[in-house]
Formats: structure tokens, sequence, C-alpha cells
């Protein structure tokens, strides 16, 4: 690729970012501020409450509250992640249409294909580092609540003793491998939600919904069951991420039943995680994807009113 194509895709990737930043970077932002004020606020109106706590005894062991409430602010994360990702990609394949913009954009020396490639890239790349930014960032405010509330309160202060840096760096690499290969995971769906919004807009949602609910209503008709090939597809392809999640959770809690955080570091996660990865269904997702991609760019591409 010519310096000119790199420079078109970072100028688009640029693009993507401005037009979305309300909904992967203030909304964010402005949630986890408001989180944060209240938790100050609770701790400072509460600090006789958190010293009496004290008096309930500490374990003997310390244990790690921090990286505990960090998983799970990362599973609400990746949860805004995907919905955020669905709505995007449904409204980025036709927003070129709004505004009457769209000669304007026909007019760059840059193909229908690349631009709604371009788009994907964004929703894979730039919008998930977004949120892992602020999961990051809700961490470090975090630690500091949690050390603020340790030091008036001998129980929290106990709980969190076995705080350690190397495990929030496993929780951080084992949370960005599988971020990343669940989006994967997830790309036919995320494209297909966009195919959807480039021919119909905002009614993207609506017939995302009764495509499945037709189709599953249609086959469980004809196979005279409830349950139907499409309708287990479905369901595998969404929850098969955490599926892997559940299988390496039991299969390590009978070896290290001790520490729970073991089984997330990077030397016992990753491996896991991406071996029980189904990567034929997986090329199978990316090449769906890819025919998807293609329809909205023709369409597109054939499209000039707004």
């Amino acid at each position: 690729m010519s310096s000119y194509g790199f420079l078109a895709i970072k100028s688009l990737l640029k693009k993507e970012f401005i037009e979305h930043k309300v909904a992967f970077l203030y909304v964010p932002g402005i949630l986890l501020s408001l989180l944060f004020l209240a938790l100050f606020t609770a701790i400072w109106r509460n600090g006789g409450n958190f010293e009496m706590m004290g008096e309930f005894g500490a374990p003997e062991e310390g244990v790690d509250l921090f990286s505990v409430l960090y998983v799970m602010s990362i599973a609400i994360w990746l949860g805004y992640l995907t919905l955020m990702l669905f709505f995007y990609f449904a409204g980025s394949f036709h927003a070129d249409r709004k505004n009457n913009s769209l000669l304007f954009w026909k007019s760059l020396p840059v193909s229908d294909l690349e631009i709604m490639a371009t788009k994907t890239l964004a929703g894979l790349t730039v919008f998930p580092a977004l949120i892992m930014f602020w999961a990051f960032l809700g961490a470090v405010f975090g630690y500091i609540v949690l050390n603020s509330v340790g030091g008036i309160s001998p129980l929290v202060a106990a709980l969190n003793s076995g705080t350690t840096l190397w495990t929030f760096i496993n929780i951080q690499v084992s949370a960005m491998v599988f971020i990343f290969f669940s989006l994967l995971w997830y790309l036919p769906l995320f494209t297909f939600f966009g195919l959807l919004g480039a021919l119909l807009k905002n009614w993207a949602g609506l017939a995302f919904i009764l495509i499945i609910a037709m189709v599953s209503a249609l086959e469980s008709i004809l196979s005279f069951s409830a349950s139907g090939v499409f309708a287990q597809m479905l369901e595998d392809r969404l929850s098969k991420p955490f599926e892997i999640i559940k299988n390496i959770t039991e299969s390590q809690a009978y070896v290290m039943p001790s520490n729970i955080f073991d089984t997330i570091s990077i030397a016992n996660f990753v491996p896991g995680f991406l071996s029980q990865i189904d990567w034929a269904q997986m090329a199978i997702g990316w090449g769906l994807s890819a025919l998807f991609i293609y329809l909205a760019s023709e369409y597109r591409r054939r499209r000039l009113d707004a």
C-alpha cells in the first residue's frame, strides 16, 4: 500500500473517531467521573462507619479485593463496548448519507470498499482501545479509593492486602486478549448489523430482531423442534467466549484452588483461551464478515441519494 493509502486510512479512522467520540470517549468518562465522585463522597461522609468495620476482625491472610473489583469492571466495560459497537456498525455504514455528504465522500480517491473496511477497522481497534483506556483509568482511581478506605478501615486494608502489580499486569493482558478475540468472534454479527444499517438506516435494529425471529420460527416449524440449528448457532456465537472462560476457570480450580487469580495469569489464560477457540468457525465468520462488508460497499457505491 502506498503512503497515500496509509494517509487515507489514517484520515478515515480520525473521521470515525470524531463522529463517534461521544459514545466511546465522553459518555464513559462522564459515567466513570460520576461513579468515583459518589465513592469519594461516601468515604468523606461515612468515615466513621468504615472505622467501625475494623471491629469485626480482619482475615488472617490478605486477599486481592482490588483485582476482584477490576475483573468485574472489565466485564461491565465489555458489555458496554459490545452494545455500543452494534450501534456503531448500524450507524456508521450509512452515516455518509446524512447531511447530503455522500457525494463529497464519493469524490475522494478512496473506494467504497476501503471506506467500509476502515469503518470496520475502527470498530475493532480505535474504540476498544478507548474503552480499555477508561478501564485502566478506572483501575487507577479504584486503587486510590481502596487505599483511602483502607487507611481508615483495618478490615478493608486486610481484604486488599493481597494486591500486587504482577497480578494487575496479568489481568490487563488477559483482558486485552479476551476482548480482542471476542470482538473478532462477534465480527460477523457486527458487520451484518452494519449491512442492515446501510440498507435500512435507522431500522437496522428492528430488522435484525425480526430476521432472527422469523428464521428461528420458520426453522422450528419445519423441523418440529423448539430449538433449531440457526437458533443454536446464534446462541453458540454469542456465548462461546464466556463458555471458554468458564471451562478455563473450572479446569484450573482443581489444580490451583487456593488462588483464583492464577487462572487468569498470562501463562495459563492466554494459551488456554486461544486453544479453545473454534478457529474454523472463526474463519467462516471472517468470510461472512468480508461478504457483508462487500455487499454494503456495493450498495453504497450505487446509492447516490440520502
